[in-house]
């Protein structure tokens, strides 16, 4: 029976519970080194502080994904991976003491003495554990694998194999999947790859496909790797596992797919190989919505602000409404309408016609002075006054009644700029790509220089970069430099 290894984050539990525990000692020594016993039991920021900064650790720990690859980290990336979390923990905490009302003279000790012990003490339980894991799973690895490939491949998927085992299985042979191949060909083969890690000492062509069978029967085995040529030899698979060793197949010819997310799935019982340009597990789904909800909340109480102070403004600078729909794309071709305080005249769209058939870009329509923009007059002197809409825009103060579209779903915080439907008509297949996650707010363009790109190719690679790469933590890089960009309105147009 093949017990499938855990994965993802809940493998790492036993780092997850030491790296909680240093934290808590590292609270517990910063108070006895300041308060007496007594006076710590009876303060609420005692009891405040050891409930929550674990809980702190813990979501960090797993919106970070702080122990992934951990056992093949080195001591330098170990420490660079505990510094990051590190500063996210002490962000969180710092809030925690101000929001607490926490004595001034208490505040900083607490917290810079319990940052430096925790950094110290958690460095060194985790490269501890690590070695002790590591001779573990040196010395206890009793998982057989038997590697079945053809001669052709024997190179490259040993290769492989060495260079991703992590001590995970004892490799027991190789055997040749194809019935014209010889174990002088295969020995051969075997004696190109560079034989540094003990695991792979004396490796050695242990069965041809005519004799595998025999060799199973007489030999331990725990599992089999059989590298599937374009024809899947059902029939020698069928019989290895009617002996009741587990087979892992990896299809070679999945590699020729251009995709950077291959994942086995399960449709309408069929298993299949899904490849995708971007990946985001049910976890990962459930904490970006999460985050979108609890920003979009309090965007939306942002914007009934702006809106007392702005909405006359607007009016009074062109009568109209205050706030503009407009219908886009959405993710993967759905339309939705996305809402604006209004920066433009009400004709804005009859104008834009004009302007296009007069050789305007259909994809990027962009303008450096657009008269369609409340307010945008040119002066005698050849100058420019923005008036209401062109500091609205410089702002991004227009952008925010879209967290009302980010609170019902058809966008996020982050993601690609939705198109209108006019823009969509254009697009090239290779467009398309940009829209296959969900709109948002901002993205890697507009923190990458904003109005200031002009090629929409430029645009779509940025895009895919994002979709390609993504991660909770991109997610915050990006939210982060927004700030920076809307601040010192850089690429504002």
């Amino acid at each position: 029976m093949y017990k499938q290894k855990t994965r993802g984050w809940s493998q790492h539990m036993d780092f997850m519970a030491f790296d909680m525990l240093a934290l808590e000692i590292s609270l517990l020594i910063s108070c006895f080194l300041h308060f007496d016993i007594s006076e710590m039991i009876n303060r609420r920021l005692f009891w405040g502080c050891i409930i929550f900064v674990p809980f702190v650790d813990l979501t960090v720990m797993v919106v970070m994904d702080v122990y992934h690859g951990v056992i093949r980290r080195d001591s330098y990336h170990e420490l660079t991976k505990l510094l990051n979390q590190t500063v996210y923990i002490a962000l969180i905490f710092g809030a925690f003491l101000i929001l607490s009302q926490a004595n001034a003279s208490d505040t900083p000790y607490m917290f810079f003495i319990t940052v430096l012990i925790y950094i110290v003490l958690s460095f060194t339980i985790r490269c501890t554990w690590k070695s002790h894991l590591q001779k573990r799973l040196h010395l206890k690895n009793h998982t057989g694998l038997l590697v079945v490939a053809g001669v052709d491949r024997i190179h490259e998927v040993v290769s492989s194999l060495i260079n991703h085992n992590y001590s995970s299985y004892r490799f027991v042979g190789v055997a040749l999947l194809n019935e014209k191949d010889s174990p002088e060909e295969g020995q051969k083969a075997l004696e190109h790859i560079k034989m540094g890690s003990t695991e792979v000492t004396g490796l050695e062509i242990v069965a041809s496909r005519k004799d595998l069978l025999n060799y199973l029967v007489k030999n331990w085995v725990d599992e089999i790797f059989i590298d599937v040529p374009s024809v899947i030899p059902m029939d020698l698979i069928n019989q290895i596992m009617s002996m009741g060793i587990t087979v892992h197949m990896a299809l070679n010819d999945i590699d020729k797919i251009i995709a950077r997310h291959k994942n086995i799935e399960w449709i309408c019982g069929q298993a299949t190989i899904t490849a995708s340009l971007g990946y985001i597990s049910g976890r990962d789904l459930f904490l970006k919505r999460l985050m979108d909800i609890f920003f979009g909340f309090f965007g939306c109480l942002a914007t009934l602000i702006i809106t007392i102070f702005v909405g006359p403004l607007i009016y009074i600078a062109s009568p109209g409404p205050i706030f503009f729909h407009q219908t886009r794309i959405g993710e993967n071709g759905r339309k939705f309408k996305m809402y604006k305080f209004r920066s433009m005249y009400p004709d804005a769209e009859a104008r834009k016609k004009a302007l296009q058939a007069s050789g305007q870009d259909n994809l990027m329509f962009k303008m450096e002075h657009d008269p369609r923009i409340i307010g945008m007059k040119q002066r005698k002197d050849g100058s420019w006054s923005k008036g209401i809409g062109g500091w609205i825009r410089d702002l991004s103060l227009d952008e925010f009644p879209q967290f009302f579209n980010i609170l019902k779903g058809d966008m996020s915080l982050v993601g690609t700029r939705p198109p209108t439907v006019d823009e969509w008509t254009h697009y090239k297949p290779a467009y398309r790509a940009r829209m296959s996650t969900k709109p948002g707010l901002t993205g890697l363009w507009q923190v990458s220089g904003r109005s200031t790109i002009k090629d929409f190719e430029k645009v779509v690679q940025l895009d895919r970069e994002y979709i390609e790469n993504w991660s909770l933590k991109l997610d915050l890089q990006i939210l982060h430099r927004t700030i920076w960009v809307v601040l010192t309105r850089h690429g504002a147009m």
